[in-house]
């Protein structure tokens, strides 16, 4: 028998948005099930943006969650019936009113792999520097260049984990040019 053993698994709906999922975990053979616990919801969509003419938009909001209004880069849930990229085009635009211009898949991630149970899709895109459509009602869009984000980095204004490993990762693949990283 191979280890670790799921030997039992049950998903409690809590809302639309969230649910618990509960597992019986067994190690080896002579360790007593262990129970853990995961917070389950929709797979994720985040992306990071940058107009031609260079700006990056960052979009403000109200997060009941912590309380506060936050800067993030435009990010949503994956509709059912959706793949991750119709829902990366259309968090962007409905977010910022922008359209695609291009768009690619930088990374499949886990966002938490002790605590939650669905996967973030990052995506880099380049839009069109006009918007098309008017933003969600409750959304505030702030074009920045990548030395002001970095600015709301370092202050902690722009603190979504998430986005800024999403920032890394465009970096990374090249996406991002290093010479735009000096302050």
């Amino acid at each position: 028998m191979d280890f670790p053993k799921i030997n039992s698994s049950t998903i409690t709906k809590i809302s639309p948005w969230v649910s618990i999922y509960e597992k019986e975990v067994q190690f080896d053979a002579d360790k007593k099930i262990e129970l853990y616990h995961s917070i389950v919801q929709a797979d994720y969509v985040g992306i990071l943006a940058i107009t031609t003419d260079d700006k990056i938009p960052v979009i403000r909001q109200y997060r009941p969650a912590v309380e506060e209004y936050t800067w993030e880069f435009p990010a949503g849930t994956i509709d059912e019936g959706d793949d991750p990229f119709e829902a990366a085009s259309r968090e962007l635009r409905e977010e910022t009113g922008l359209a695609v211009k291009s768009l690619h898949q930088i990374g499949k991630y886990f966002p938490d792999t002790g605590r939650s149970s669905f996967r973030s899709f990052g995506f880099f895109a380049v839009c069109h520097t006009n918007p098309v459509n008017v933003p969600e009602e409750g959304i505030e869009v702030r074009y920045v260049t990548l030395s002001e984000l970095l600015s709301m980095i370092k202050t902690g204004e722009f603190n979504h984990q998430l986005h800024i490993a999403l920032l890394t990762s465009a970096f990374v693949h090249g996406d991002l040019d290093s010479k735009l990283f000096s302050l």
